[in-house]
C-alpha cells in the first residue's frame, strides 16, 4: 500500500498510529482482530516494524551488528537464530561490509539501510516505511526496493509513505491512499490513480526554468586543495580531494551513500577542522577558530541532511530570527528578514507561531532552509534539500535556488536526485569512496553518471 499526500497532511501521524506509537483519540484500530490498546508492546513489535525518514530516531546500539540484533534479542530468540536473522537482514540491505562498524561512522544513507535491516531482522508481519528510501542513492534505493519486493512475495504486508510519484515505483503497489488535511481523500489501485492523477492529486503545472544561468562575472569562492579527512586511524572519509567553486555557480555533489559528500561540505563553514590539505575562501585560508569562524558562517549557510540537527527554538519565528539577529538586525529589518526566509520556501505566515519540532518532516526541512535564507548568506550549502518534500514544495525550492544562483549566489547541493543534478547544475562533483571520481558540466559527465548509477 502506498500513502501519498502533501507535506503536513497527516501521513506520518497515520503511520505512527498504524505502528502503535500513537493511540487514536476516538474510533478503533484493530490488529488481527484485537484493539491496539489490548496488545502489549512486545507482541506489537513482533507484528509491525517501522522505519522512519530520519534513522537516528530508531538506532539504539553503538555497533551495526548489535543494532540489527536488538529486536530479535528482545523477542527472546536463541543466539543461533538471532545471528542467522542479523546476517540475512544486513545482507539484504547491502551493509555486510559495515557489519562490525560503529554507527557513528555511517553516512545518513547507510544509517537508513541499518534502520531497515533492524526492522527486517524482527521477522514482522507488516513493515511501515515513512520516506525510508529518500536519503539513498539510486543503487541503494534499487537494492532496498528489490529486498522489499522479495519480502512482499513471501507474504509481508508493506505500507509505504512516499512523495515519489514516478509510475515505475508503483508497479508492485496494490492500493494507493491519498491523505489530505488528515482525511482519506481517495483510495484505489495505481492504474486508476495515474489515469486520473490531474484530478486526484495537486501537482505543479510548470517546473522552474533550468536553462537560465548567472550572467555576471564569476569570482572564485572556494579553492579546495589536496584535502584528506579520516574519522579513525584506518579509514579515510576524504582522500586527496581538490575542487574550485565560483560565485553564481550551482555545484551538485553526487556519489553513492558513504562517499564523503556530507563530510566535504561540513568543512566549508568549519564544522569539521582541516586535518590535512588546504581550503581557501576568497583567496584566504579558511578560518578554523575564533571570531573569524562566526563571520564565515554568516556568509556560508549550511542546511543539514536531517533538519532536526539544527532546529532548537520554540517557534518558527524565533528559529528564523536567530541568524539575522546575530548579524545585528533589529525591529522592522529583522521582521523583514524573517518574512524573506519564509516566503522563499513557500510557507504561510501562520507557520511563524508553530513549534518547529511539531511539524512534519518535510515542513521541518523547509523551516531549516528558511532559517539559513533569512540571514541572506552569499553561499548556500544544502544537504539533500528536496528529501521528504512533496512535488509542489520541490518545485518551489528548485525555483528559489535557481533564482538565487542567477542573482550571483553560490549554491552547493548534495543530492541523490540525479535528474535535478543533471538539469539544474552548472557543474557536478562526483565522489567515490572519498575521492573525486570526476568533475565537469552535466553534459561532460552525464554518461559516466548514467553508467555508474545504472540509470
Amino acid at each position: 500500500m502506498a500513502i501519498i499526500g502533501r507535506n503536513g497532511s497527516g501521513k506520518s501521524t497515520l503511520a505512527k498510529i498504524l505502528g502503535g506509537l500513537l493511540y487514536p483519540d476516538s474510533g478503533e484500530y484493530l490488529i488481527n482482530g484485537k484493539k491496539i490498546q489490548e496488545l502489549n508492546p512486545k507482541t506489537l513489535r513482533g507484528l509491525i516494524g517501522m522505519v522512519f525518514q530520519d534513522p537516528d530516531n530508531q538506532i539504539i546500539a553503538a555497533m551495526v551488528e548489535d543494532d540489527v540484533a536488538f529486536a530479535p534479542e528482545n523477542q527472546g530468540l536463541p543466539s543461533n537464530e538471532i545471528q542467522k536473522r542479523v546476517d540475512a537482514a544486513i545482507e539484504k540491505v547491502n551493509l555486510t561490509h559495515k557489519k562490525f562498524s560503529s554507527v557513528t561512522a555511517l553516512s545518513g544513507g547507510e544509517k537508513q539501510r541499518l534502520a531497515i535491516a533492524g526492522a527486517l531482522a524482527a521477522k514482522i508481519e507488516c513493515l511501515i516505511l515513512d520516506e525510508a528510501t529518500s536519503m539513498l542513492d539510486p543503487k541503494g534505493r534499487a537494492d532496498i526496493e528489490k529486498a522489499l519486493k522479495d519480502l512482499h512475495s513471501e507474504g509481508l504486508t508493506i505500507i509505504q509513505i512516499t512523495h515519489d510519484l514516478e509510475p515505475e515505483n508503483f508497479k508492485d503497489v496494490n492500493r494507493v491512499i491519498i491523505i489530505s488535511n488528515g482525511e482519506i481523500k481517495w483510495q484505489g489501485n495505481p492504474e486508476e490513480f495515474f489515469k486520473n492523477i490531474a484530478a486526484l492529486y495537486e501537482t505543479p503545472v510548470k517546473p522552474p526554468e533550468a536553462s537560465s544561468r548567472y550572467k555576471g562575472k564569476a569570482r572564485k569562492i572556494f579553492q579546495i586543495k589536496d584535502l584528506f579527512f579520516k574519522y579513525d586511524e584506518e579509514n579515510y572519509a576524504l582522500k586527496n580531494l581538490s575542487q574550485e567553486i565560483f560565485s553564481g555557480q550551482w555545484l551538485s555533489i553526487i556519489g553513492k551513500t558513504g562517499s564523503g559528500k556530507s563530510t566535504l561540505v561540513q568543512h566549508l563553514n568549519a564544522l569539521y577542522k582541516i586535518q590535512e590539505g588546504k581550503i581557501f575562501f576568497e583567496g584566504q585560508d579558511l578560518p578554523q577558530s575564533g571570531q573569524e569562524v562566526h563571520r564565515l558562517r554568516q556568509r556560508v549557510g549550511l542546511v543539514f541532511q536531517h533538519p532536526e540537527d539544527q532546529l532548537f527554538s520554540a517557534t518558527v519565528k524565533d528559529e528564523l530570527a536567530f541568524a539575522p539577529s546575530n548579524a545585528g538586525l533589529k525591529n522592522s529589518e529583522l521582521y523583514e528578514a524573517i518574512l524573506y526566509g519564509l516566503e522563499c520556501v513557500g510557507l504561510e505566515k501562520n507557520f511563524l507561531t508553530r513549534n518547529p519540532i511539531a511539524l512534519s518532516g518535510g515542513e521541518r526541512r523547509l523551516v531549516a532552509i528558511a532559517s539559513v535564507l533569512s540571514a541572506r548568506p552569499e553561499c548556500f550549502v544544502l544537504d539533500e534539500p528536496l528529501a521528504g518534500l512533496d512535488a509542489s514544495y520541490r518545485i518551489k525550492i528548485l525555483s528559489m535556488l535557481a533564482r538565487l544562483r542567477n542573482e550571483g549566489k553560490t549554491i552547493i547541493t548534495i543530492t541523490h536526485d540525479l535528474k535535478m543534478a543533471l538539469e539544474y547544475s552548472d557543474k557536478i562533483l562526483f565522489l567515490e569512496k572519498g575521492e573525486k571520481k570526476s568533475s565537469g558540466t552535466p553534459e561532460e559527465i552525464q554518461e559516466l553518471i548514467k553508467c555508474s548509477f545504472q540509470i
